[in-house]
């Protein structure tokens, strides 16, 4: 890092951590989520420094069609024929520019810095080339005007076409007006404050205020997750607060007659099936399923020992014959609902692989009411709110088993306000500050 510190007086640590994350975003299919510790510690980033590299790079990662647009409008050549470093060095500066309160000379000078420190090994002339570039760039996005109102939502809000399509189908379907349109693109854009649920002891915890609708939520406004004592102990998880709903109405639902199993059948990484273990009541066996062996360990260490935990593909029933009052199907689906949280979310999905997705829900939900009982309830929930993965799923499996009745699950979500004419539930980021999850009740009859 030596070099780094001889171009930038304090090696300008922030920026580059902020472009290395959106390097092994884009090169090896990194979560950034998951990669953004590491590159902290790595860069040994924390406090102020953490928090600006952290808006650099999700901000980027949320804007990047728009910042696009704004780049080619300063640029004589496509950036289709740019080295990719340069056009995330290009985006870093526009975010800095337009989103930060950064002064548009130290937005330009620090991204031609980054763009000559970069270029190690590479010819003089091509590392001139690189700095002249970026300079030029962000030079002229300084001093030109960028209407953004001319351009297709999609563009503005950096979402794909077809998502945006989706989004406005459901809306309809679900009876919101479609001026909402805009309203969730912009909340997929805004960051979300992390959540937790309390699963024991005291609700009140520094440096967070309570949720809007779950009693459990608190939502994280002056820490981090990992530096609550609760979050480390496990007496709290991080979770948002749409999840905990559809959790807490999991726990509302009622099945008619005695109880004595329930199954969580897509239950990995854990967080529904550990606040649903916390409630399960004595004599009841609480089993939980997940395909993957290494999220059925996360779920160890979050599940109490009173949930017995099966590794298998849930459409082959791997608890066998059995037969539950209650099912939750958290089925797989493409995490639409959850674009505020995860910006790179957006970028991978494929309608044609979102499509493919929907056979494999159809089929774990008949596998869900092959394995309930006359009179049980099954809970049918994804973190997307595109019709096909939510309502065309459930009304094809209707149309398919005359064995199974819906039924409306707005009463399974008290206090919540602005939840439709059912009888599904779809929450979204701009009306409930959730996830986009939906939920729906079934009952085998």
């Amino acid at each position: 890092m030596e070099d780094e510190a001889k171009e930038h007086p304090n090696g300008d640590q922030p920026r580059m951590a902020a472009l290395e994350l959106l390097r092994l975003v884009r090169d090896e299919g990194a979560y950034a989520n998951l990669a953004l510790p590491q590159m902290l510690r790595k860069y040994k980033l924390n406090g102020r420094d953490a928090a600006f590299s952290v808006e650099l790079a999700y901000g980027v990662l949320r804007n990047q069609m728009l910042y696009d647009a704004m780049a080619q409008q300063c640029s004589s050549r496509p950036l289709s024929n740019t080295e990719p470093e340069i056009i995330d060095i290009l985006r870093l500066g526009i975010h800095q520019i337009y989103a930060m309160r950064v002064p548009d000379h130290a937005a330009v000078d620090t991204c031609a810095a980054l763009a000559r420190v970069t270029a190690k090994g590479k010819e003089t002339g091509h590392v001139k080339a690189r700095v002249g570039f970026v300079n030029a760039v962000l030079r002229c996005v300084t001093t030109s005007e960028f209407d953004a109102e001319t351009l297709s939502l999609g563009i503005r809000y950096s979402h794909q076409d077809w998502i945006v399509q989706a989004f406005e189908e459901s809306l309809v379907r679900n009876g919101l007006p479609l001026p909402d349109l805009e309203r969730l693109l912009q909340s997929n854009n805004t960051a979300a404050h992390p959540v937790i649920a309390v699963r024991e002891g005291d609700l009140e915890i520094e440096g967070t205020i309570s949720g809007l609708w779950s009693k459990q939520a608190r939502i994280l406004t002056d820490v981090i997750p990992l530096e609550l004592d609760q979050v480390r102990n496990g007496s709290a998880i991080v979770q948002d607060e749409g999840s905990q709903l559809v959790a807490q109405a999991f726990l509302l639902a009622a099945p008619t007659g005695p109880e004595s199993a329930w199954l969580d059948m897509c239950a990995g990484p854990g967080g529904k099936a550990a606040l649903i273990s916390d409630s399960v009541p004595p004599g009841v066996e609480f089993i939980a399923v997940d395909l993957h062996t290494h999220r059925v360990e996360l779920m160890s260490k979050i599940i109490g020992p009173s949930a017995t935990l099966l590794t298998g593909d849930a459409r082959e029933r791997p608890w066998g014959n059995r037969f539950f009052d209650r099912v939750l199907l958290d089925a797989p689906c493409s995490g639409l609902g959850a674009l505020r949280r995860r910006p790179e979310a957006r970028w991978r999905k494929t309608k044609k692989q979102t499509l493919e997705l929907t056979e494999l829900q159809e089929e774990l939900l008949f596998a869900a009411i092959d394995s309930t009982r006359v009179g049980g309830i099954i809970a049918y929930v994804t973190c997307s709110p595109y019709l096909e993965e939510t309502w065309a799923v459930v009304e094809s499996v209707l149309h398919a088993r005359a064995n199974v009745q819906l039924e409306d699950a707005r009463s399974l979500f008290p206090g919540v306000s602005n939840l439709g004419e059912g009888p599904c539930v779809q929450l979204w980021p701009h009306v409930h500050a959730t996830d986009a999850m939906f939920f729906a009740l079934l009952r085998r009859v």
